[in-house]
């Protein structure tokens, strides 16, 4: 005869029966379904905000290249008296209004090994060119849609015949350039046909990454107006 110490621990050492190991797992697949969804969860919102945080900051580099580039706009030719800052593409010895969506202007770089040489084109010569790599025009690319809330063009910087892209997620319509002049008041057209009197220039870029928008707008002083 057993002695009830013994048959307590018989009863002890018994395993789990079926449905307790079924509940079990039920319950710890539950448990690990959750965890796995609030993690996913949390790498999707983390993936989605660094997209946005990623696509302004490309956004404010593109437009502080920009910047500095129109800030540095040099007249065509300083030497010879033509001291206009815009003109048409290809037409550097002609001032041009630049247009509410596109700009065209020079820097005047240095030639290596000879330093920059004062002028933009050489309007002394008949039909004057740009020296090579000094035309500078920025506009949206040309299979930009006319209109839409999405992000779908790009901002380009055409330079030597070379298009580069340097903002992307880009709305149609979504660049502009406002002219102002040296007291900060609108250039008019009408009074400044050749925008000559244009001292400040107003650029706005307006992005669009996954539904959420963003608006960038820096003014940009002209130091080498005439």
């Amino acid at each position: 005869m057993r002695r009830p110490a013994a048959e307590r621990l018989l009863r002890e050492e018994r395993g789990f029966t079926l449905v307790e190991v079924l509940v079990t797992m039920v319950m710890m697949i539950t448990v690990m379904f959750a965890l796995y969804s609030i993690f996913d969860m949390s790498l999707r919102v983390f993936s989605f905000g660094n997209d946005k945080v990623e696509a302004v900051e490309n956004a404010r580099l593109g437009l502080a290249k920009m910047e500095r580039e129109l800030r540095a706009s040099y007249p065509v030719d300083k030497i010879r008296g033509q001291r206009h800052l815009f003109f048409s593409p290809g037409s550097p010895a002609t001032p041009a209004r630049p247009g509410e969506d596109e700009i065209t202007f020079g820097n005047d770089l240095p030639q290596p090994p000879d330093p920059p040489n004062r002028y933009i084109a050489d309007t002394s010569v008949a039909a004057p060119q740009a020296d090579p790599g000094e035309e500078i025009t920025y506009r949206l690319n040309s299979a930009c849609p006319a209109s839409g809330t999405e992000g779908v063009c790009t901002l380009q910087r055409m330079n030597n015949g070379v298009s580069s892209p340097v903002v992307e997620h880009v709305v149609p319509g979504g660049l502009s350039f406002t002219y102002l002049e040296g007291d900060l008041g609108p250039n008019d057209a009408a009074n400044d046909p050749n925008g000559t009197r244009i001292a400040v220039v107003r650029v706005t870029l307006r992005i669009n990454k996954d539904g959420r928008e963003q608006t960038l707008t820096t003014d940009v002083d002209l130091r080498n107006r005439g």
